[in-house]
């Protein structure tokens, strides 16, 4: 492993600030349906119980979707 001299580890640390500052101010401007969407591509990435009890879970979600859409003024579709 390479030491880093106190100057070189205060400009690394800045660095990964100003970072995180960027991906901050990016996820406080995507949209709540881009985020609805990754949420559900998550949601499908782990293995749920397959099933009705999923199905049923799936459609109760795209209906409380639908009125949060409806009630931001968005069409809903």
């Amino acid at each position: 492993m390479i030491k880093l001299t106190k100057k070189q580890a205060m400009e690394y640390e800045k660095k990964w600030r100003r970072v995180n500052l960027i991906k901050t101010k990016e996820l406080q401007t995507v949209s709540m349906e881009v985020k609805f969407k990754q949420l559900c591509l998550l949601m499908n990435s782990f293995p749920f119980s397959a099933g009705q009890k999923r199905e049923k879970e799936l459609l109760e979600v795209r209906k409380r979707w639908k009125i949060l859409k409806r009630k931001c003024g968005q069409d809903g579709r």
